[in-house]
């Protein structure tokens, strides 16, 4: 930006949230306080986003796009369909782990409820056979969906919806500290 003395335009929410990442990704695993401030795009995002506009207050340049909710609403209930299939392929190969990993499968459903959208299944998948990588494919898989969620917060423009998607990221993100404690006895 030239330095003319023009004063410059006030910055939107969603650019002071994107200027603000520095220090939220560090915190991203407290989920809460990164839910809602990362400028990076993740494949989730990106699907939710590929139809989206410019943003029409910052003239549509350089503006976070802002998905429909509809759009949005798909790539979150695609996300959780493909993280409760991970669960429940993981849990059939390593039954030893259902009681630490069938709450965290119950909370992806409950998201999925949340969204109101149906999905079709993915592809059937097998869990790694190590127990030790089948717990780090979980984890990996957690943090991807948490860090899509969080993407999908700065994408929605509905108050309601982008608390609902905080508390998911939340919740996504704690499941990524929680894994690290599953499989340890076993």
């Amino acid at each position: 930006m030239p330095l003319t003395g023009q004063p410059r335009p006030p910055l939107t929410r969603r650019q002071l949230l994107a200027r603000s990442t520095g220090l939220a990704g560090v915190f991203a695993g407290a989920g809460v306080l990164g839910a809602c401030g990362s400028g990076a795009t993740t494949a989730g995002a990106t699907a939710a986003g590929d139809k989206t506009a410019g943003d029409s207050k910052a003239g549509g340049s350089g503006a976070s796009p802002v998905a429909t909710g509809a759009q949005i609403n798909i790539a979150v209930a695609t996300s959780e369909r493909a993280l409760i299939a991970l669960y429940t392929a993981t849990i059939s190969a390593f039954a030893q782990l259902a009681p630490s990993l069938e709450p965290i499968l119950r909370q992806h459903e409950e998201h999925l409820a949340a969204t109101g959208v149906e999905v079709p299944d993915p592809p059937a998948q097998n869990p790694p056979s190590n127990l030790s990588a089948a717990i780090a494919a979980l984890r990996q898989a957690e943090l991807t969906a948490a860090l899509e969620r969080r993407e999908s917060c700065l994408l929605a423009s509905e108050p309601d919806f982008v608390r609902t998607l905080t508390f998911i990221a939340a919740s996504e993100a704690s499941h990524v500290a929680a894994l690290k404690t599953v499989g340890r006895n076993q």
